[in-house]
């Protein structure tokens, strides 16, 4: 398994772990805006009470259509996690842009086979790492670290690590339940996720892009020979790490044996058969003009660009955030402790903190929100 968990996993040594809107991020010194709590939701999936969570920003009302965004965390986080720690405060973003958020819960199981003990572990079905080899041959090396397999899933292989459940088909019914019972607007639904949220992101708008405006994949894809092309042509983002060795950006193999496919085959296959598919272009945009970030787009001037950017010296964690933080989102909220009590508590969003890293994410919601 090849996901950043570092909280979770660093006693055992090993690191797991076209133009937009200009994007609106607090200028030093300015007061810091109230951020509303979100709300805790439960859907039945499957035969499982799956967990969610609702922001709902202060431009929200019933009476008019919000973009709604939902974000999945990765390897062992959580859905309040990675709000909290992940992004410095996701939700702040989203009420600077008028953005209903919604995280979901992956399954999650205690583990004792680390060397720390009992340990929360925390993941999505992405499909393709339940092979030991795929399209495009092995997808972990002879001697690549094993992790821990949910127990309600038999057996995961040589190199699976993720849960077993139907989590397309939870994500879908979510759409359709969100969509339903809030004031959001279904021609406006975006997709993201981090590490293996990101992956998740990946599988279910490829299967399901009918549902989405856009995806933005941040630390995470798919397998090698998994790349894949959606079922509708819907704009990506793709923001990385130069020096991730947990997803390393460019296809070579990671610090724990395993392989996913590099950025740029992501964005090959991404407009497949497109005549602007193989057209790569330098890209700039103005959230990030003072961030060390390369970005190389293709279709740049459709509506279904493909955008890759490289944070040359970033490791597998959010684009922008301070290495003093450094946290994936292993932690809960107040608010999601009662349901997930060994894990431990997030430190506060600071919403003073200018994140460029979320900052993009949200500028490219807004240029394709009204796709």
């Amino acid at each position: 398994m090849g996901l950043a968990r570092q909280s979770i996993c660093a006693t055992l040594g090993v690191l797991l772990a076209a133009v937009f809107l200009p994007a609106c991020t607090p200028e030093p010194g300015s007061p810091v805006v109230s951020v509303e709590p979100m709300t805790r939701h439960i859907i039945q999936h499957g035969g499982l009470e799956r967990e969610y969570y609702v922001f709902r920003p202060s431009a929200y009302r019933e009476t008019a259509n919000s973009p709604v965004v939902f974000f999945l965390h990765g390897y062992g986080g959580t859905a309040t996690g990675v709000e909290a720690e992940v992004a410095q405060g996701l939700n702040f973003y989203a009420e600077q842009h008028g953005y209903v958020m919604v995280y979901p819960q992956g399954t999650w199981f205690i583990s004792e086979e680390s060397a720390a003990g009992r340990q929360v572990v925390t993941s999505w079905n992405h499909i393709s790492d339940g092979f030991d080899s795929g399209p495009a041959g092995p997808i972990c090396t002879a001697d690549a670290t094993r992790y821990p397999c949910p127990p309600e899933c038999g057996t995961c292989g040589d190199c699976g690590w993720s849960a077993c459940h139907d989590d397309v088909g939870f994500l879908k019914s979510l759409v359709q339940t969100v969509t339903a019972e809030f004031a959001v607007d279904q021609a406006r639904v975006f997709i993201g996720g981090f590490s293996n949220g990101a992956m998740m992101a990946n599988r279910i708008a490829c299967e399901a892009a009918e549902l989405f405006a856009g995806v933005a994949l941040l630390g995470g894809r798919l397998e090698p020979g998994f790349e894949c092309t959606p079922t509708r042509k819907i704009p990506l983002l793709q923001v990385n790490g130069g020096a991730d060795t947990t997803v390393p950006h460019d296809g070579s193999v990671s610090s724990a044996g395993y392989y996913y496919a590099s950025t740029q085959a992501v964005s090959d296959h991404w407009n497949d058969g497109a005549a602007c598919s193989a057209e790569r272009a330098d890209w700039r945009h103005p959230v990030i003009a003072n961030a060390d970030v390369q970005c190389a787009a293709s279709c740049a001037d459709t509506a279904h660009a493909s955008i890759d950017c490289l944070w040359p010296d970033g490791d597998h964690r959010w684009p922008g955030t301070p290495g003093i933080r450094g946290s994936n989102g292993y932690c809960v909220s107040e608010q999601q402790s009662p349901g997930m009590p060994e894990q431990a508590l997030c430190i506060a969003p600071d919403h003073a903190v200018e994140n460029w890293g979320s900052a993009l994410l949200f500028a490219f919601f807004d240029e394709y929100r009204g796709n």
